[in-house]
């Protein structure tokens, strides 16, 4: 059995470097979702790295911290169960400010780290004018429907290293984000409510 480290797969960029032909870095809206226990770690991480090298991010979370550009979303908690209201609310921020110009939007948790030329040059082929979601796997699970009814076999995209929603598939989404927030979203206390 033969095994590859990431550098053998993913060339790095040094000489006789190709970049991306279809979209430049600030086509692409950063949302990155975080708590106040990971500030100090790998939030100011995420900052210093790669995130200092792109236009248009946004860190959502529920509590504000000085040393970080953190956008606070209110009534968010500070666990886990609370980073889809973290995701909801923020993608509608992000939507409102970008609709005009984004062509995608990158949803990661703050331990995430993007080599973003490598990441440009994946969406070469996948068109933003359409409907899409990229990356992330799979997940079936149980969906909430009306805050207590639910509907099972749902896929989305879950964990790994994030992932991409196109802005057609955003303009379809941003009309319903508040009513499926308050009329089927549940609440922090149930699991897997994201």
């Amino acid at each position: 059995m033969h095994f590859l480290a990431y550098c053998d797969i993913v060339p790095i960029p040094r000489n006789k470097w190709i970049s991306a032909k279809r979209y430049v870095e600030n086509d692409i809206v950063f949302i990155i979702y975080t708590g106040a226990t990971f500030y100090q770690t790998r939030a100011l991480a995420t900052r210093d790295t790669w995130l200092s090298r792109v236009t248009h991010k946004y860190f959502f979370s529920s509590t504000p911290y000085p040393s970080l550009p953190v956008t606070v979303i209110e009534g968010a908690g500070e666990n886990y169960l609370s980073n889809m209201k973290k995701l909801y609310e923020g993608l509608k921020i992000a939507y409102k400010e970008h609709n005009q110009t984004a062509k995608f939007y990158f949803l990661a948790g703050c331990d995430t780290f993007v080599n973003v030329p490598h990441l440009l040059k994946r969406l070469d082929e996948f068109n933003h004018t359409k409907a899409l979601v990229i990356g992330g796997h799979p997940f079936g699970h149980t969906c909430f429907s009306k805050k207590n009814q639910t509907i099972r076999g749902v896929q989305y995209p879950s964990g790994g290293a994030g992932f991409f929603l196109s802005a057609a598939l955003m303009e379809m989404m941003y009309p319903k984000l508040d009513p499926f927030f308050h009329d089927d979203w549940p609440s922090e206390k149930f699991p897997y409510n994201d």
